[in-house]
């Protein structure tokens, strides 16, 4: 089980167990070229699933290859970037001790974290949340209650259907990921309207906004709610959540509320909707 971040922005997770080999798209963590972190977060499988119990295997493995993908290419060639792979050390085994066996670093415990560095060229510069506060420093209380004000804001637009409001605040994220990803306007102007559909849709449902907690990234520069749950379908997913039906199939919608706090703003003025 696993969290990925790159500069410190949540871009992947798993927490049911298993085995996967999958790809994420990382450029909407990438604010401009030059040198990039990526942070992996590990976490022991089940006590059940394992002979270590509650605490990191050491056979534990993982490998992180980054890779930079040519969209405009039709057969998506890619060209590796940067690779990594988990630290080991050696234990001696074998009847005369003599037999050198490699270990994952992190055997033993229940919280793994690494983070590596890597060189990236893009062809934009997106401000972010470059020019935002170190929400770090303020008062928690006050924070919070502001975190749950956007987030309780949102469940009401929502549930009387203000799509023209939920619009304006998807607008920058949205911009945002669409410059970072190079995508055509055919693709964006299909994704918006696929996007707003999904708020039009009469079968959604909001659910309660409760059981959370605010958690920071981009190195303090942003805040946003997580479920406390040990559910693995809403584990560490958003506190604020809802579903709905299309083509007799039920979905989640987890809205991913990263907040922030412009340079020059006090809290009162409020957070604003960064990702």
């Amino acid at each position: 089980m696993y969290e990925l971040l790159v500069n410190d922005y949540p871009v992947a997770k798993m927490f049911n167990y298993g085995q996967m080999m999958t790809s994420f798209t990382i450029n909407n963590a990438i604010l401009k070229s030059g040198k990039q972190k990526i942070t992996l977060r590990l976490y022991p499988a089940p006590a059940e699933y394992s002979r270590s119990g509650d605490v990191l295997s050491p056979n534990t493995s993982c490998k992180l290859e980054i890779e930079y993908v040519d969209n405009q290419n039709p057969n998506k060639q890619s060209s590796s970037v940067a690779e990594f792979k988990l630290p080991t050390k050696i234990r001696m085994a074998g009847e005369h001790n003599d037999m050198a066996i490699p270990e994952f670093e992190g055997a033993g415990k229940k919280y793994y974290e690494i983070t590596y560095e890597f060189d990236a060229t893009v062809p934009y510069v997106i401000d972010g949340w470059k020019k935002g506060q170190d929400l770090t420093k303020l008062d928690q209380k006050k924070l919070e209650e502001e975190v749950a004000k956007v987030n309780l804001n949102r469940k009401k637009e929502v549930e009387e259907k203000l799509i023209n409001k939920i619009a304006a605040s998807a607008y920058l994220p949205f911009k945002e990921q669409m410059v970072s990803e190079y995508e055509t306007k055919e693709y964006i102007t299909k994704s918006w309207k696929e996007y707003i559909e999904v708020y039009s849709n009469s079968t959604y449902k909001i659910q309660p906004l409760k059981d959370y907690k605010i958690v920071f990234f981009g190195n303090g520069k942003m805040v946003c709610l997580r479920q406390i749950s040990n559910d693995i379908r809403l584990k560490e997913q958003s506190g604020l959540w809802g579903t709905y039906k299309l083509n007799g199939t039920t979905y989640s919608d987890f809205h991913y509320l990263y907040l922030y706090l412009p340079e020059g703003k006090k809290l009162e003025d409020g957070l604003e909707v960064i990702r």
